[in-house]
C-alpha cells in the first residue's frame, strides 16, 4: 500500500471518527480497578461518567438507534457492576472490559433480531444541516464489505479511538492478532476506495 493512499484512508477514517467519539476521559487502571472491585460508589459515578457516552456511541455505531444503544448502555453497566470481580488489572483502562462487554450485548442483540445488521451504522450521526461528505459516504459503504472481523477492528480502532491494546482486551486477542487484522483490513479498504484501473 502507498504512503499516499494510506494518508488518504488515514484521513478519511479520523474524519469519520470525528462524527463518531466524543472526548471521554479514560481512568487509568490500578488504583481504579481496585475502587471499582470494591463497588465504590464515586469509582463507579466516576466510570459512568466517563464512559457511558462512548459505549453508547459504539453500541449506536452498531445497531443504529441511539434509543437502543441507551438501554443497552444501561445492561452493559449492569453487567458490569455485576461481574466486576472478572475485570482483571493487566495495565489497560477498564474501557477496554466495559467496550469486551458492549460488544457481546450487541451481538446478543443482533442474534435475537434474527437479521444482519451493518457493521458500521451511520443513523443518526448525518444531521441533515451536516451531511456526511460523500468521501466518507464511500468510506462506511468499503467498511460494510470488509469481513466481520476486519470491520470490527476498523471501527474500534479508528472510530472509537480504542488503543492497539485496548482493542485486544475487547475482542480477547493479542496485540499481534490486531496489528494483522488491521493491515489486512487497511489494505482491504485501499482496494475498495482505489479508483478502477
Amino acid at each position: 500500500m502507498s504512503q499516499a493512499n494510506r494518508g488518504s484512508i488515514s484521513v478519511l477514517l479520523m474524519a469519520l471518527a470525528d462524527r463518531f467519539r466524543l472526548p471521554t476521559p479514560q481512568l487509568a487502571s490500578g488504583a481504579a480497578i481496585r475502587d471499582l472491585r470494591a463497588r465504590d460508589p464515586q469509582a463507579w459515578e466516576q466510570f459512568f461518567r466517563a464512559e457511558m457516552p462512548a459505549v453508547a456511541r459504539y453500541i449506536q455505531s452498531r445497531l443504529g438507534s441511539m434509543e437502543e444503544a441507551e438501554e443497552l448502555s444501561a445492561d452493559v453497566f449492569a453487567e458490569a457492576w455485576e461481574h466486576i470481580d472478572r475485570l482483571v488489572d493487566e495495565g489497560l483502562p477498564p474501557r477496554a472490559w466495559l467496550f469486551g462487554i458492549a460488544r457481546n450485548i450487541v451481538a446478543m442483540r443482533r442474534r435475537t433480531l434474527f437479521r444482519r445488521l451493518p457493521l458500521l451504522s451511520l443513523d443518526g450521526i448525518e444531521p441533515a444541516s451536516h451531511p456526511l461528505p460523500v468521501e466518507l459516504l464511500d468510506l462506511a459503504e468499503a467498511i460494510q464489505h470488509l469481513s466481520r472481523q476486519q470491520a470490527e477492528i476498523i471501527t474500534l480502532r479508528f472510530v472509537h479511538g480504542l488503543s492497539l491494546a485496548e482493542t485486544a482486551g475487547t475482542l480477547n486477542l493479542t496485540v499481534d492478532a490486531v496489528k494483522g487484522r488491521q493491515a489486512r483490513a487497511l489494505a482491504e479498504l485501499k482496494r475498495r476506495l482505489s479508483p478502477a484501473s
